[in-house]
């Protein structure tokens, strides 16, 4: 099986192993996928929100960034935090004593 991406012009495609579930919820259509390339991934509407493989790059930099500004943050709050990742890297840091995400 192939997961296509297509925008505008530009397409990408990628070898899929298994498509390990889909649904359509009231607010978007979901599906969860693993790969050889990418190892398991998922989908909003048809675009790659996460891989496996490199989801750690993204979550490290919208965390990171703002820690690294204001090193002494105690209380957070993550809006739309989805698959947990982001505060996953929050609570690495040693000064964060409370972490709210409030997702859909």
């Amino acid at each position: 099986m192939v997961f296509w991406i297509s925008r505008s012009r530009r397409q990408t495609s990628i070898l899929v192993k298994e498509q390990l579930y889909s649904e359509q919820t009231p607010f978007q259509k979901i599906d969860f996928f693993d790969s050889e390339t990418f190892g398991k991934f998922f989908t909003l509407d048809g675009l790659i929100m996460i891989t496996e493989k490199d989801e750690f790059i993204y979550h490290e930099m919208i965390s990171n960034v703002p820690m690294a500004v204001n090193p002494d943050i105690k209380k957070v709050l993550i809006i739309g935090g989805g698959d947990g990742g982001t505060a996953r890297e929050v609570c690495r840091f040693k000064t964060v004593e409370q972490v709210d995400m409030v997702e859909i």
